[in-house]
């Protein structure tokens, strides 16, 4: 029997992604944006990096605006992990309509409910029907 988990992994909506853009890149953007020569912003970039390291390490948060709110946690196990926020009116503009421009995957079945995803699902796995539970029937 299928699970709705099932069912979401392979018709839910799911961003695509472009490669990764490093650093040098993103210091000719701003060199672009700003007229600024791009070995400076390079060097500014890299000293954040190491500002965050810095901080992260003397158990503080850092807040930078426009880009989010990073702080140390750890684990019952002691690892020490960096966990982010973004900043609010960055995901706010992201989420504005028309403002992500990449494609998404499976973009009609945005705001599908739990009967929407078993009707997909058993129409391509006849043989697998979703059963949808008490908690996943609302």
């Amino acid at each position: 029997m299928a699970t709705l988990f099932q069912a979401i992994a392979i018709h839910g909506p799911r961003l695509t992604y472009n490669p990764t853009i490093e650093l040098d890149d993103v210091a000719r953007w701003l060199s672009l944006r700003t007229g600024t020569p791009v070995y400076p912003i390079a060097l500014t970039l890299h000293e954040l990096g190491a500002a965050l390291h810095h901080f992260s390490r003397t158990g503080t948060p850092i807040r930078i605006p426009g880009i989010g709110r990073l702080r140390p946690t750890m684990d019952r196990s002691g690892t020490i992990r960096l966990n982010g926020a973004a900043d609010p009116a960055v995901v706010r503009a992201l989420n504005a309509p028309g403002a992500y421009t990449a494609p998404i995957v499976n973009a009609a079945n945005i705001g599908l409910d739990d009967a929407g995803y078993k009707r997909l699902w058993d129409v391509g796995h006849p043989d697998d029907p979703l059963k949808l539970g008490r908690l996943s029937a609302r």
